[in-house]
């Protein structure tokens, strides 16, 4: 149910806010940067991630379910200085969850870098708050089973 919820959540705030063009822009916290976003069946395409756009709706459902199971708040995890399962990535950060639950990599694996647009979508779609560090979950979202 929780999993559809999110799905739910962000596909109906992309309806709302998508252009002509069915894309969203999201803005980055830093600079004058944004990247974009299409939905589609599968997940999310973003155009900040080159040779591997599709973020699929596992990433979202799994990394709200550990914000949650982590009593509101989850870190990031640091996929360009760590490798999967160390101390710079553990397997309960954002980072490190995604790679060994939806992505199935195993421990000591290099991690392709994904945080940034995840982040910023469950933040923009209102489930959670990104802040430096780690993500935790928005209080609006948070009474939700």
């Amino acid at each position: 149910m929780a999993n559809l919820d999110v799905v739910a959540i962000i596909t109906d705030k992309f309806n709302e806010r998508a252009d002509e063009n069915k894309t969203v822009s999201i803005l980055l916290k830093k600079g004058n940067g944004q990247f974009y976003i299409k939905t589609c069946k599968d997940g999310i395409i973003v155009s900040n991630l080159g040779k591997q756009p599709l973020l699929p709706w596992a990433v979202f459902t799994e990394t709200v379910f550990l914000v949650k199971k982590n009593s509101g708040r989850a870190i990031k995890g640091d996929a360009m200085k760590g490798k999967l399962g160390d101390s710079k990535l553990p397997i309960d950060s954002v980072e490190g969850n995604i790679a060994y639950k939806v992505y199935e990599q195993k421990l000591g694996d290099s991690v392709f870098r994904r945080i940034t647009p995840v982040c910023y979508i469950l933040d923009w779609a209102g489930i959670c708050i990104d802040e430096r560090g780690e993500i935790l979950i928005h209080p609006t979202y948070a009474g939700r089973s």
